[in-house]
C-alpha cells in the first residue's frame, strides 16, 4: 500500500458522507442488500429485511449513508459500501453531500428516487422530496455542502 508524501494546498473542504459539526447525529446500521454497493452521501431505504437491511434509492426512505473513514479503496479506486457490508445510515443530523445543480442555503432536498443522488430543489418525476431536510451552506455545482437531515418524512416528486 502506498502512502501520500505531499498535500496539495487546495485540498477539498471535505468529501461526501462525511459527519458535519459536534452535533447530535442519529445513526443506524444497516446490512447493504445493492448488488452494485452504495457510495457514500446518498439516499436509502429499507431493504428485503426491513429492520437490518438497505437498498440504494427513496423507495422506503430510512436516512443518508455515512463515509467509513477506515474503508480502503478497491483496485479500481472506488471506496464504498459492497453489497452484504454494513453502512452505517444517518437519520438525523449533519452530513456533507455532494450537489449536482448547486444550492443556497435553506434550500429544498431531494434526491432520484432509484439512484439515490441527492440534490437541492423541488422533486419532479422520479424523485422523492426528503421533507425533514434542508441545505445548510450555500453549494456550487458539483460541490460537497452541509444538508441538516431533522426528520425521514418524504414526499414523492410529481
Amino acid at each position: 500500500m502506498a502512502a501520500q508524501t505531499s498535500y496539495s494546498i487546495n485540498q477539498g473542504v471535505a468529501l461526501a458522507g462525511q459527519l458535519y459539526a459536534l452535533a447530535p447525529h442519529d445513526i443506524v446500521s444497516r446490512k447493504v442488500e445493492t448488488v452494485a454497493g452504495i457510495e457514500f452521501g446518498v439516499a436509502v431505504s429499507r431493504g428485503t429485511d426491513k429492520n437490518t437491511q438497505c437498498v440504494l434509492g427513496a423507495a422506503d426512505f430510512i436516512g443518508i449513508t455515512v463515509r467509513d473513514v477506515a474503508r480502503e479503496g478497491s483496485a479500481s479506486g472506488d471506496i464504498k459500501y459492497a453489497e452484504t457490508e454494513t453502512a452505517g445510515v444517518l437519520r438525523n443530523g449533519y452530513l456533507w453531500v455532494t450537489c449536482p445543480s448547486g444550492a443556497t442555503a435553506g434550500a429544498a432536498v431531494k434526491c432520484n428516487s432509484s439512484t439515490g443522488v441527492i440534490d437541492a430543489g423541488t422533486a419532479g418525476a422520479g424523485e422523492t422530496q426528503l421533507d425533514g431536510a434542508v441545505w445548510d451552506t450555500t453549494t456550487a455545482a458539483g460541490e460537497v455542502g452541509v444538508i441538516r437531515l431533522n426528520s425521514l418524512q418524504v414526499t414523492a416528486g410529481s
